[in-house]
């Protein structure tokens, strides 16, 4: 099951809304009281007997005098609220609710032999009025009859098609007859009739043992005993009552949950949520059969910024793997998915005006990620060109200064380089300019957030950064590594180009050469233009063979190998 979208009118803050959901990961986000609470409850509403508000369901989802916007009300507007709620259901991986829908809420009409069909249920509250209306569509069918469309709501309220984990309570809510992450849920009935037939047994030996003791505490209690009868007991086990206890192992040690750190305990109860989930899709019973929607509010909580960077990959992966939708309300921009801007839902309220109510904000192009970081309240310096890092799905990364510094570096990763050829599998990362990488506070998020790291830096900078680099303790040739010859003219990458290269451009390019000699901005655009002109010439001798061209490139390669090795 999967949600597509959610319509609200006059529902809270949503006083116009339509939010499209991605098939898998979904990052909800937005500063403090924009509405993503108000979205999570509408989803919590309609397919849950939520455990917190108790909500009848014969009023419905909506209770007039709490839902409806505080600010129409003290203008005296009275307009109905109205939500609505689109889902997917496939075939074979909601097998539960599709059939039971199909064969019996439909019994009379024609099977459906669709392998997906979308559930509609919308639901009107009406001013001076006390129930809600509801109505549901199979497809283009509506369930008519009244105890029908409640029989329905009832079995999708009380199946496990949600779970919600709120990681500052750091405990799962599951919204069925008993805890996922109970003892008993990872048990098969044989298991339990054994367990429970031991237990009986154990409880009457130690009850007997205690009858025992009964005799020596009345005499303890001397002339008391004329008044009080004494016993002692124990209470009964109760295996539903006792949690998995998950341990980490690694190297031979041992360590509890207990003793985890909150936001370790906080990520594994996530990923037993995610667990769980995937164990419901693929139940053996056919009448639990469905695919849950996880919602997880915060789930950056007690997470160091690398940890979350991570983390984020790690769920978005998961949810594409197990073909699950998860939803996540986050003020984390590392929770954000990059290879998907689309699965980010940003919303704003403006409260310093009249109109009040829940936006969504349009963050479509290439600029995607500038509304997020506004409304997050992030500088763009903090992210500038570096940002995308967050997002790679490598374990290493080499910084280098510009696009072309990457350019020359994937030249040296082919094999007819032999034993001088850069062996990389990672991240060869473009960014920008010192500048860029002088802010340690994202130098030292990069440096924790790779497995292995290194910056390259051309050697006219190096006195820019090197305060930077100290302070963060990168050690030269292991963590950066200085790029150019200590020679005028040649202390960036194209010192290492030979002057055949230059020569050739020289001649060809004499109008721009004299231009880049300007201090001006377009001296500065006729110097980027003859670096392209380099490069290009550079790649027409790589292409006839000439691997002479790479001569003082080769020490550089040997460096990086030693490193990555």
């Amino acid at each position: 099951m999967r949600i597509l979208n959610i319509k609200a009118k006059n529902y809270r803050s949503l006083e116009e809304i339509e939010i499209e959901f991605n098939e898998f990961y979904n990052a909800l986000s937005g500063r403090n009281n924009c509405g993503k609470s108000n979205i999570i409850r509408t989803i919590l509403f309609f397919l849950t007997y939520d455990l917190r508000l108790f909500y009848p369901m014969r009023n419905g989802p909506i209770n007039y005098s709490n839902d409806y916007p505080y600010w129409k009300t003290k203008d005296k507007i009275k307009e109905s609220i109205e939500i609505e709620i689109n889902l997917e259901l496939k075939k074979d991986l909601d097998a539960g609710i599709y059939k039971f829908i199909n064969e019996l809420i439909f019994k009379e009409n024609e099977t459906r032999q669709n392998e997906t069909e979308i559930v509609s249920i919308k639901a009107e509250h009406k001013p001076d009025e006390s129930n809600t209306i509801i109505e549901v569509f199979f497809g283009d069918s509506k369930i008519e009859d009244e105890y029908k469309r409640d029989e329905f709501l009832n079995r999708l309220r009380g199946s496990e098609c949600v779970i919600f984990h709120n990681s500052t309570e750091n405990e799962p809510i599951f919204f069925s007859q008993r805890r996922r992450d109970s003892l008993s849920s990872y048990l098969t009935n044989e298991d339990l009739e054994a367990i429970t037939a031991k237990k009986n047994q154990l409880e009457t030996v130690v009850k007997k043992s205690l009858k025992k003791h009964q005799t020596e505490f009345s005499s303890l209690l001397g002339r008391l005993t004329e008044k009080y009868d004494v016993s002692l007991g124990i209470p009964n086990l109760n295996i539903d009552r006792e949690s998995i206890e998950i341990s980490l192992k690694e190297k031979g040690v041992e360590v509890s949950l207990e003793d985890w750190g909150s936001g370790t305990k906080n990520r594994t109860l996530i990923l037993l949520n995610l667990m769980n989930a995937k164990r419901i899709q693929e139940s053996s019973n056919i009448s639990k059969k469905l695919t849950p929607i996880v919602i997880i509010e915060e789930p950056e909580s007690f997470l160091h910024p690398s940890a979350q960077a991570e983390f984020g990959r790690i769920l978005q992966d998961l949810a594409v793997e197990f073909k699950i939708q998860i939803i996540v309300a986050t003020h984390s921009p590392y929770l954000l998915s990059h290879k998907q801007p689309k699965a980010n839902i940003l919303l704003e309220r403006d409260l310093t005006n009249k109109n009040k109510g829940s936006k969504l904000v349009n963050t479509g192009g290439d600029k995607w990620f500038e509304p997020f970081a506004l409304s997050l309240g992030i500088k763009g310096d903090d992210f500038g060109p570096l940002k995308s890092t967050i997002f790679s799905d490598k374990s290493d990364i080499i910084l280098v200064e510009g696009s072309s510094d990457k350019e020359y570096f994937e030249l040296l990763k082919d094999k007819k380089h032999g034993n001088n050829r850069l062996i990389f599998d990672g991240e060869i990362f473009a960014y920008g300019g010192a500048g860029n990488i002088k802010n340690n506070i994202l130098l030292k998020f990069i440096k924790e957030r790779f497995k292995r790291f290194v910056v390259t830096v051309d050697l006219d900078k190096i006195t820019d950064v090197k305060s930077s680099f100290d302070t963060l303790g990168l050690i030269e040739n292991k963590e950066y590594i200085i790029i150019g010859k200590n020679e005028t003219g040649k202390k960036t990458i194209e010192g290492l180009i030979p002057d055949v290269i230059f020569t050739k451009v020289y001649t060809k390019e004499v109008d721009l050469v004299r231009k880049s000699m300007e201090n001006s901005i377009q001296g500065k655009e006729a110097r980027s233009l003859f670096k392209t002109k380099v490069l290009e010439a550079f790649k027409e001798e790589d292409k006839l063979g000439n691997l002479n061209i790479y001569k003082d490139f080769y020490p550089v390669v040997s460096k990086l190998n030693k490193i990555f090795k």
